[in-house]
């Protein structure tokens, strides 16, 4: 679930470092946002897509009419 349609992006791993120099395990998520888009055949799907792409422009957002 949490993948960026687009891109594959994911949650990466790594070291938090405090002051002294210790090092603790942490997580980076990445800013995915569900929404609606409209794929290449015209069909709308509910995706999530990571907030790089959207600012991109490497999807179309699907309109709602009514």
């Amino acid at each position: 679930m949490a993948r960026c349609y687009v891109c594959g992006k994911t949650t990466k791993f790594g070291k938090s470092v405090t002051f002294s120099a210790e090092q603790n395990p942490r997580t980076f998520k990445a800013n995915l946002q569900k929404m609606r888009v409209k794929l290449s055949d015209g069909s709308v799907k509910r995706v999530y897509v990571c907030t790089k792409c959207l600012k991109a422009g490497k999807v179309v957002k699907a309109v709602r009419i009514g």
